[in-house]
């Protein structure tokens, strides 16, 4: 071996380690992101189903007491961290003789952390049901 080649092992060497360690560098980025992406997807499909917890339990307050509270927040053991605010507006409308049929707009916002933050999550359901009284 002449005194010129005995360098040129090195070069490759950190040229390969250089190369490696790019890899993992980019490797390990590519986990966060995706562990990153999964946790906002569970926090939105959480959050979806406190809007539509709270939705059923507008309905219900609805049908089974007739009644219709402006806006109210309620709390569940399950959807601990959010924040669920159902609004209800109530009409009454005449089709014919009486007896009146009572018509109920239900809006439901739950929402997680406060607004500007990374973590911050929010969804909102709206429903509609009428009642036809006996």
């Amino acid at each position: 071996m002449t005194r010129t080649q005995t360098g040129f092992t090195l070069i490759t060497a950190i040229f390969l380690l250089v190369v490696v360690a790019a890899l993992v560098v980019y490797i390990t980025n590519f986990r966060v992101v995706q562990q990153t992406t999964l946790l906002y997807g569970v926090q939105g499909a959480r959050a979806n189903q406190a809007a539509r917890s709270g939705i059923e339990w507008g309905i219900h307050q609805s049908i089974v007491n007739d009644s219709c509270v402006a806006s109210s927040n309620i709390t569940h053991a399950a959807f601990t961290g959010f924040d669920i605010e159902v609004e209800c507006s109530r009409s009454t409308h005449f089709e014919g003789a009486p007896p009146p049929i009572h018509t109920f707009n239900l809006k439901s916002v739950a929402s997680s952390d406060t607004y500007g933050s990374l973590d911050y999550v929010q969804r909102q359901i709206r429903a509609t049901v009428s009642i036809d009284p006996p």
